[in-house]
């Protein structure tokens, strides 16, 4: 049987701190470090997905430097959304492109909000409800505007969640959890 003594724990936690500070760029954080190879494939962008839920671990790190950062990848999303109130999938830090999925990836705007919710319940001093009041409402009307009326479930197109190979469309479980959550 397995045993998982408390160094590794302790070992993993700081070992994902250090990753995530290699990650981490003025805009928030990236998907990945930066490397001729993963620039090559995009990674160096912040994607709205990780960056929102690295953003929640990230404000309570402890880390006084991830945190900061996790604040500035949400202000960097809501500064790149769109006018109809969908947070982007993805924002190059470098040019400030942005990339909404073909689609209409749903599953962004639904984890930005999520974590601006997390910051606000762990940190209320912070008030980010106020500082992002109008990118709140405005991706709520947008989420709103792909709920079924009458039984208030979001609908959503083939492909247009993280698992964007997978052929889900219609009331996908994962995207109402997380509409249920926010």
């Amino acid at each position: 049987m397995l045993r998982i003594h408390p160094p590794i724990p302790r070992q993993a936690f700081f070992e994902s701190l250090l990753l995530l500070k290699r990650n981490l760029t003025p805009q928030g954080i990236a998907a990945a470090s930066a490397t001729p190879e993963s620039a090559a494939r995009n990674y160096t962008r912040v994607f709205c997905r990780d960056a929102s839920i690295s953003a929640m671990g990230m404000a309570v790190s402890g880390d006084p430097l991830l945190r900061e950062g996790a604040m500035a990848g949400l202000e960097f999303l809501a500064s790149h959304q769109a006018e109809n109130g969908q947070i982007p999938n993805f924002v190059a830090p470098e040019t400030g492109e942005t990339d909404f999925w073909y689609l209409g990836c749903i599953d962004a705007t639904l984890w930005w909000l999520a974590a601006v919710g997390f910051w606000s319940r762990h940190f209320p001093e912070d008030c980010v409800e106020d500082r992002f009041r109008g990118p709140i409402e405005a991706a709520l009307r947008w989420l709103l505007c792909q709920e079924h009326q009458k039984i208030r479930l979001l609908q959503q197109n083939e492909a247009s969640d993280w698992a964007d190979i997978m052929p889900r469309s219609g009331f996908v479980l994962y995207t109402n959890a997380l509409w249920y959550h926010v």
